[in-house]
């Protein structure tokens, strides 16, 4: 003998069903607007551009001048996700980077995709770097 009821019935559980499919359906487009596309990212106004190499974390040289990263350093990759900086520990990336203005340490910066690199970045010749 069965005295309780189902709470929900076979309509119900269908419709139930279609309608989660639907969802999980339409947030595929929102998860996919966060994936890289061709167009460059914009840089803040302050933005500088340079070959950065990181050293001995939380120091990192940037154009061949060593500079501290502050506190609340964050490293962008290409693909526009967040990443640790000591993975990429004595690799040379090309950046789009902001300096604190109070402490002069770095506080943010973007690996360049090849085709931001060709349009802010421009190597410095050798007479640059060195009466720079």
């Amino acid at each position: 003998m069965n005295r309780c009821k189902p709470h929900f019935s076979t309509a119900r559980r269908l419709c139930a069903g279609a309608l989660l499919a639907g969802l999980a359906c339409a947030s595929l487009g929102v998860a996919a607007q966060g994936l890289p596309s061709n167009e460059t990212r914009n840089f803040p106004p302050q933005a500088q551009f340079g070959e950065l190499v990181v050293t001995q974390f939380p120091e990192v040289e940037i154009d061949g001048k060593t500079i501290r990263t502050s506190p609340g350093f964050r490293l962008f990759s290409p693909e526009r996700t967040l990443v640790q900086a000591i993975n990429y520990q004595g690799s040379k990336l090309v950046v789009g980077y902001v300096i604190e203005p109070q402490t002069q340490w770095l506080h943010q910066a973007w690996i360049l995709t090849k085709a931001e690199a060709d349009k802010h970045y421009k190597p410095k010749s050798m007479l640059q770097r060195i009466f720079n």
